[in-house]
């Protein structure tokens, strides 16, 4: 078995089997019924909303902002989350999130949650409001990768 398959296969049981045929009928109405960018839409604020009910402690640095990310994830079994910060950005990694699983593969969409959810966090944390955060790679090798950045 390779580590692929291993993930694949923990992902697949991060999602409870009575929700699985649920929340792959909701992808597949809200696939339907909204256009891409509507699902995203949908899906960030779903993740603000998910981020107001799980607020962040105030903190020092960013990394006691992913330690305290991190101890809401961990919980509810979704992954872990690393926080890079760069020059001009800050790098946002989000391994093992139980979306693709609980949804389907091939849904770069349900990503957005996470993107909601970071976005919240961080505007919570005091970033500047020319900052923001984007998906740039939705689960890539199980890794969902955002950036915090400047909005152009």
């Amino acid at each position: 078995m390779t580590p692929d398959d291993l993930l694949d296969h923990y992902r697949t049981r991060s999602c409870a089997p009575q929700w699985r045929g649920f929340m792959r009928a909701l992808c597949d109405e809200l696939e339907h019924g909204l256009d891409e960018e509507d699902r995203a839409r949908l899906m960030a604020r779903l993740g603000e909303r998910f981020a107001g009910d799980h607020p962040l402690p105030e903190v020092p640095t960013l990394d006691a902002l992913q330690t305290a990310a991190n101890a809401v994830w961990a919980p509810i079994e979704w992954g872990r989350a690393e926080f890079e910060e760069m020059e001009d950005r800050v790098l946002i990694r989000h391994f093992a999130s139980p979306l693709a699983a609980a949804g389907g593969a091939g849904r770069p969409w349900l990503a957005a949650f996470l993107e909601g959810v970071y976005r919240a966090w961080f505007r919570a944390a005091g970033t500047a409001s020319v900052l923001d955060v984007a998906c740039t790679h939705a689960d890539a090798n199980h890794v969902d990768s955002f950036v915090l950045s400047r909005v152009s």
